[in-house]
Order: C-alpha cells, then structure tokens, then sequence
C-alpha cells in the first residue's frame, strides 16, 4: 500500500526521542534505511546545513523514498538541497529538480531537524525506468544514486561505556543518582533511569561498568528497579562486567561467606576499578575494561585477555541539546570511512559528571544513533567477536580508583582495615565454641589499650575507649551467628561533604559517619579510661563527666549511663547487612516502637529488642522505599531515615543524669 506523506512524518516522528512524560513508541521497524543507504559521505564542508553526509533510496509501493541526511541543521531555512532525476542511459542530462526552496505540491519534501534530515516523496509514474539521482548543496554532492545500488559495506562500530553509574550508599543518594532533581552537570534532571530510558527505546547496547557492584545491585532491588535491569541484560541492551573489587558490605563475618544472591548471568567480562592493593583481584576474565582511551581492542597474550577501552568523558563528546555534537558525528563518518576492521569509536566515561544521564540530551544522542544505520553499538557479542590486534606492551593497571579522588581512597583504606580486624575476630569467635572473656587491651597490641572485648558463649561485644563505643555487637544461638551493631563504614564510606574529612585523624576522618553505638552527638570519640570489673567494664571519661558500664547478660547487653550534663547517643543497629544482596532484601526489615522499647530487624529473625529508662526516638533506612519510585522533589521533606546508609536503622536518646539501656534479641 502507498505511503502518504502524512505516513511518512508519522514514521519520522517516531524516530523522535521521548519528551520527559508521557511515552514515544520506538522507531518503526518497516523502515528499511538500513537497505536503502546508498552513499557515505564525510564531513567536509565549511555549513554544517550543506554537508551532505548520507543518502537513501528507498522503493515503497508507488513511490520512492529520497533521504539525504545533513551534518546538521536547526530549521528548514537552513538547508539549500538540490536533486536531480535523470535517465541512467543520459545520466548527464537531469529531467527535473526537486528544490528545498522551491515546494512542489508532486514532490513533497519533509525537513527533520531534530535528526538532521530531509526526505522526498518521488510518485514512480514521474521516474523513468531507471532513475539516476544526484543530491547537492552548494558546498558539497552525492551524484550516481541508484534506488538497485548496493548499500555501502562501511560501519562505524560504537562502544557506550559508562562508570560512576549509580551511588546508592543511602535511599536519598539512590534516588538522586536514579532520577535526580538537578544533579547533572549542567544543573538539570539527570540520572541513570534516562540513560536506561533510551537505551530501552534505541535499543542501543551500553557497558554499565560498575553497576554490578553489590551495594549498587542492592539498591536497585530495594527500588524495584532491578528487574528492569536483568530483563535489558537478558536483551543485551546491557553489559554488567564483573567488577574487580571485593567489599565488605556483603561479607558474611560469622562465616566468612561472600553473598550473591541476585543470580545475574556472570560474564567473561571484568572492569578493573584500580582498587588499592589491600583489595585482592580476582583472574580468569577473558575480557578486561582497563582505564586507557584507545580505539582498538588489544590481544594480551601474556595475561591471556582481550584489553577494552574505557573512555574518559570530554566536553566536546557529550551529548548536547541537539543530540550528538559535530565532533562526534564528525567521528562517526571518519570511522566508518577509514576501511580500519579493527577500529573501534568508543564515547561515554563518567556517567555522574556526563550529560549521558540528561533526560532530553541522551535520548536524542541514541534517536540519532538510532537513525543512522551505519552506526553499529556493540552489544556483548559483538565485543566478543571483534577483532583485536596484539598489544606491543602490558595493560596499563590503573594505580588510582577512578572513581574518586585519593582522599577519598585513603578513608576508605582506613575504615577497611578498621572493619577486618574486627570482623575477622567475629568470625574466629563464631568458629569458637570456649571462648569466654572479657579484656581490654593485647587484641591488637595497642598501648593505651584501644579496644575491648567482651565474649560470652553467646554474644561478642568490641568497644572503642576512644567514645567509649560499642562499635560491633554479634549474638549466636543454634541456628547460627548474627549481626546486632555496626558503625556506618562497614556497608557506607564518606557520608559526609568531601570538604569536612580529614584522614588523619583515623576513624573520625569522616564526621558524618556513625561510630558505633552510645556514642554522643556532640564529641562521639572523647577520650575514656577503661576498668574490668568481673564481667563488667566501666568508662569514665578523661574529665569524669561521663560514665558508661557495660555489662553482658544470658540473652544481650546492658549498658547504664551517668553524666552530669545532658547529651544526645546514638545506638545504629545493623541487623544482619549481608542480607541486602537477596531479592526483596529491604521488605523484610520492619522497626516496631513505643515510648520507651523498639523492635528492629527481620521478619525472619533476628529482631533486635532495645528497652530504656527514658524516650527513644527511631527511623530506619526503608520508612518511606515508595519515594523511591518517584523523580526526586527537590521541595519535599524527606524522611531522616533516607539519610541512613543501607540496611540501617537509628535510634536516639536524651540522656540526663542516670540512665540504663537493654539489648535483647528475640
């Protein structure tokens, strides 16, 4: 059936990227562009709107579909376009012109701004029987177009790899990096969902590089977004690399058992964050994104891998306003042009500092992708299968996280050895059956003792004298060992303004972390002296204001405060973190609360009961996990609890005078 005019804008329109409501149906696929491309051209003229850079011819019914595609052009007044129709036995000698300044009614001409293309409707019964085209502007031409002619062997073949996809180490940081208010680099709606978003309707294949982090897959989840995740994995819309860094966020300490639970497909494929030597790396991948810009893939035979590139995100490459900037189309031509096999265009880099996660700008960067077929984005399989040719050197291991800065790299250090060496002692206890203490000092060789322990065949206590801190509480029965207590750096690092750490000062490098429990608000690692009395120990603070005895029960731990002056603890309770790496991890916490006592934990156990003398104040980490399928309002009022790292909960006391505290588990 013949194809009007107003189908053939329909169909156009289609190829448009999504407004940020509503949906846009993806493009048609009876468009055959693919088939009909008959001429590359590079780009080479001094107007962008004269630059011819691709023709098509396309037989449809009782017409002839003519599209010349321009490097780029904003409206119709821009464009100076020519053809001319002629016999293939006189091809010299044009019948007629079509003009984009002269409408003709037998001829109609649609202009496509928004993909930089012009397209014209020719009747068969106004061809001969073998038309030859010419296409020009004043600056530049395409001449002996043939609807028969063979579709031009060149491609450009495309890696999109992104990393800093998604910080997720709290619900309000999730959903900004998700579907930010105005936390792109320009200021405006930005985050990982419009990337997916475009990706989805292009079907344009992307490298998330570190999306396969745990603490990243654990948010998703928690957003009911992981899902969508595995089902464009399961398209090959998306490649999640194994990522080469191990974190204790889904450590098992009582078993010593890393957790993976979201059963995603593993691949041959790793990205090396350049994690700091403390980390171990894991081999065997077959494939191997390093931090180097290249355009090639290179055989490594002595480390038996293929090496990837990874871009690094430039101004000049990003997407803009009007889609893809001249640069890169510029380098799309030349890449398809050159007759290089094994070259390679690879865009992307950082997606956080990007405006790949802008929701108009990346959506009209893979429309156009999408509208140009000689641009080929690499799924997984076509990486597999790409030509490599053999690197004269070593990979370059990258000696820096690329992630962040060094500061930042230098705390996370810090709170990783902090955390092993205690979670280390957790597993040596859970593997223990006769270990019954209480001592302060000797564990780590520290003088003035630094440290305290307290281990009853049922729980394990650490306490820091710096803040006298109940820093990690681990409980076991017959069913095995679980975690009660933690400080905020075991599952989240650098919670606070980048401006306010300071590394040397060890574990108070970051001040918006959270210590361990009864730890005061106002100086949550002053200085204590530590004494042993039988199965207690009592802290006393350097000026003997404050006080804190710690006595361990049958069933948990008691803790009685004395102060001269009021201050403000904070008990963070971190049942079981290991947890949130199985599918529907953050449902199964439930925090129940009245005056006085609060029930925290899982559904499944454990439930962690907290009784005092006086009012408790509570809110968790998931109060309010519906916000987190909504864009983020910068004017709304989030909960306290989107401000806590996963899988926490906070609870907070006034103290004045005397006051006593019970830690039980039900």
């Amino acid at each position: 059936m013949r194809k009007t005019l107003l189908s053939l804008l329909l169909l156009l329109s289609a190829c448009l990227p999504p407004a940020e409501t509503g949906s846009t149906p993806a493009p048609d696929p009876d468009r055959a562009w693919g088939t009909a491309l008959r001429a590359l051209d590079p780009a080479d003229a001094s107007d962008p709107a004269l630059d011819i850079t691709a023709a098509y011819l396309h037989r449809d019914g009782a017409s002839l579909l003519v599209r010349v595609d321009l490097l780029d052009f904003q409206a119709p007044e821009q464009v100076r376009l020519e053809i001319l129709v002629a016999d293939a036995a006189d091809p010299g000698t044009p019948l007629y012109s079509i003009r984009s300044d002269a409408p003709d009614a037998l001829h109609p001409m649609a202009f496509g701004p928004m993909l930089d293309t012009v397209t014209v409707e020719i009747d068969n019964a106004l061809l001969p029987a073998d038309p030859v085209l010419d296409v020009i502007t004043p600056q530049d031409e395409l001449r002996g177009l043939r609807p028969d002619g063979p579709v031009p062997p060149q491609a450009a073949p495309v890696l999109l790899a992104f990393y800093d996809t998604f910080a997720a180490r709290f619900p309000a940081e999730a959903l900004r990096s998700w579907d930010g208010a105005h936390s792109g680099p320009r200021g405006e709606r930005h985050g990982l969902k419009h990337l997916l978003d475009a990706v989805e309707t292009y079907d344009a294949p992307v490298v998330l590089l570190d999306l396969k982090r745990p603490e990243s897959l654990s948010a998703l989840d928690a957003m009911g977004a992981l899902p969508r995740v595995r089902s464009l994995t399961t398209d090959q819309l998306l490649l999640l690399p194994e990522v080469d860094t191990v974190t204790i966020s889904n450590l098992n300490p009582l078993t010593g058992e890393v957790i993976d639970a979201f059963d995603l497909p593993a691949k041959p494929f790793n990205f090396d964050m350049g994690i700091p030597d403390f980390v171990n790396k894991r081999t065997g991948f077959e494939f191997q994104f390093l931090t180097e810009d290249s355009s090639h893939l290179y055989d490594i035979p002595d480390h038996n891998l293929v090496w990837i590139p990874v871009p690094t995100e430039s101004p000049t490459t990003q997407p803009t306003p009007d889609g893809p900037p001249l640069e890169v189309r510029t380098s799309l031509l030349e890449t398809a042009l050159n007759g290089d096999p094994e070259d390679l265009y690879v865009l992307g880099g950082s997606l956080r500092d990007s405006t790949w996660g802008n929701v108009n700008m990346v959506a009209k960067t893979l429309a156009y992708f999408s509208s140009r077929p000689y641009i080929r984005i690499l799924a997984a399989s076509d990486l597999a299968r790409f030509p490599t040719i053999v690197a004269q050197r070593d990979p370059p291991f990258p000696e820096t996280d690329m992630r962040y800065d060094d500061q930042l790299i230098e705390i996370e250090h810090i709170y990783f050895k902090q955390s092993i060496r205690n979670l280390q002692l957790a597993n040596a206890w859970a593997e223990s059956s006769d270990q019954f203490e209480t001592r302060c000092g000797e564990l780590f060789e520290t003088t003035p003792p630094k440290e305290c322990r307290m281990i009853s065949e049922n729980m394990l206590a650490i306490i820091d004298t710096a803040g006298a801190r109940l820093t990690y509480l681990f409980m076991r029965d017959r069913h095995g060992g679980h975690q009660l207590i933690g400080p905020s750096w075991q599952v989240a690092v650098g919670l606070s303004d980048p401006a306010l750490w300071h590394p040397e000062l060890g574990e108070a490098a970051d001040p918006g972390a959270y210590p361990g429990a009864f730890a005061e608000s106002d100086e949550p690692f002053m200085p204590y002296m530590a004494t042993i009395a039988g199965d207690t120990i009592v802290f006393v603070s350097e000026d003997g204001a404050r006080t804190k005895t710690f006595r361990l029960t049958q069933g948990g731990l008691e803790v009685e405060y004395r102060v001269q002056e009021a201050v403000t603890t904070r008990i963070p309770l971190l049942v079981d973190p290991w947890g949130r790496t199985s599918p529907g991890w953050a449902e199964e916490y439930f925090l129940e609360q009245s005056a006085q006592e609060l029930h925290w934990g899982l559904k499944g156990g454990p439930v962690v009961d907290l009784q005092a003398a006086g009012p408790l104040d509570a809110y968790a980490f998931n109060e309010r996990l519906d916000l987190l399928g909504e864009p983020e309002d910068p004017d709304y009022e989030y909960p306290q609890g989107f401000y806590l790292p996963f899988p926490m909960a906070m609870v907070e006391a006034q103290v004045e005078g005397e006051c006593r505290f019970v830690i039980s588990v039900e």
